[in-house]
């Protein structure tokens, strides 16, 4: 037993060495990647005349009601706040964590989990509509009901979450649902949601500049495809 010990701590003290390199080194990783992200959010912004801000306190409160965000929040901090005009329409886009994020937290605490927002301006107000691929537990959401439009195929891919059914009906049904059954954007799970005069998409990840192009185009490309008509009913 006496032989036994010393080799025990030894193993110990290994451990906890180790354990602390790797949080040291993902730490520094992490705060690698958070100046270069700046520095790609800031060139991409000077490059188009878009304004940016590092972090921003309260002003993506109007956008709770359903995860990433929160479903109500005051004076939420959200990163890399970018705003601007994107063929024809106002938008911004921002980074968004939940979970702990104090660099000091130890093993087995929460870790941020990293998202990207982006919106873009609606011709119009709208009730609250999302329309994303099923997921466990679609039955039990936080707001609104499923509704279905009425298309097989699409109703078995996609979820339709609403407060007017009647306006989902009209929004959707002419070109939006074929779109989104086709383009391989939504089918890899980007979500859209209409909130107020804002059409939303979101990821899980960190704010990248080079899809930033892609997901902007997107929304676009749904609102394009929603009747003008549909705007001066609401």
């Amino acid at each position: 037993m006496n032989v036994l010990m010393p080799i025990l701590v030894i193993l110990v003290a290994g451990g906890i060495f180790a354990l602390v390199i790797t949080m040291f080194v993902r730490i520094r990783g992490s705060e690698t990647r958070s100046v270069q992200e700046r520095a790609a959010a800031v060139r991409l912004a000077q490059g188009r005349g878009w304004s940016y801000q590092q972090t921003t306190h309260g002003v993506v409160d109007r956008l709770c009601g359903m995860a990433p965000l929160p479903i109500s929040g005051r004076n939420l901090r959200a990163m890399h706040y970018i705003t601007g005009e994107f063929r024809g329409r106002s938008f911004c886009c921002f980074q968004y964590a939940t979970g702990t994020m104090g660099v000091n937290d130890g093993p087995g605490r929460n870790q941020p989990t990293y998202w990207t927002v982006f919106t873009v301006t609606a011709p119009g107000p709208g009730p609250e509509l999302v329309v994303r691929r099923s997921q466990p537990l679609d039955g039990m959401t936080q707001r609104g009901r499923l509704v279905q439009v009425g298309v097989p195929d699409f109703d078995e891919v996609f979820r339709v979450i609403t407060d007017d059914e009647s306006f989902a009906r009209n929004a959707l049904t002419g070109g939006v649902v074929p779109f989104l059954s086709a383009d391989p954007r939504a089918t890899k799970d980007a979500p859209i949601r209409l909130h107020n005069d804002e059409l939303l998409t979101w990821r899980r990840g960190r704010l990248s500049p080079q899809d930033l192009d892609e997901r902007l185009n997107y929304l676009c490309d749904v609102l394009d495809r929603i009747p003008l008509q549909v705007w001066s009913t609401v």
